[in-house]
């Protein structure tokens, strides 16, 4: 049963994912999203800047995405939404995401986001 709001994982908190062994909070939640408490999204920008500084493939990401985890498009929607927001794309894509699912970001970067924008999770 899912209760909580989603959390929406920016970049730096996908990053952190791949090194859950050195942050608690980002497995357990992960965990909580496996055993369906709670709903992960993973914003495609975010996906994609991940993977790009990690190296990371298709596989990579496969048992990740077993659990209670979207991957939002960046369509025509997201893309239109996301236009007049502060930021580079991959942060413009969360907050369009945070904002359309009433969802809290993760994240490593705070100063990314502005301080009237959608509630953060700092990891």
């Amino acid at each position: 049963m899912i209760g909580s709001p989603p959390r929406i994982l920016d970049h730096t908190a996908l990053i952190a994912l791949f090194a859950a062994g050195n942050d608690e909070f980002i497995f357990a939640l992960w965990a909580r999203a496996d055993r369906r408490e709670t709903t992960l999204v993973f914003p495609a920008a975010a996906v994609a800047e991940a993977s790009h500084q990690l190296g990371l493939d298709d596989d990579a990401w496969e048992s990740l995405l077993l659990a209670q985890v979207t991957i939002t498009e960046l369509g025509q929607a997201a893309a239109i939404g996301s236009a007049l927001l502060a930021g580079p794309l991959v942060v413009r894509q969360v907050m369009y995401e945070a904002q359309r699912t009433s969802g809290v970001i993760v994240t490593r970067a705070p100063w990314q986001y502005p301080a009237d924008g959608p509630p953060l999770r700092v990891i």
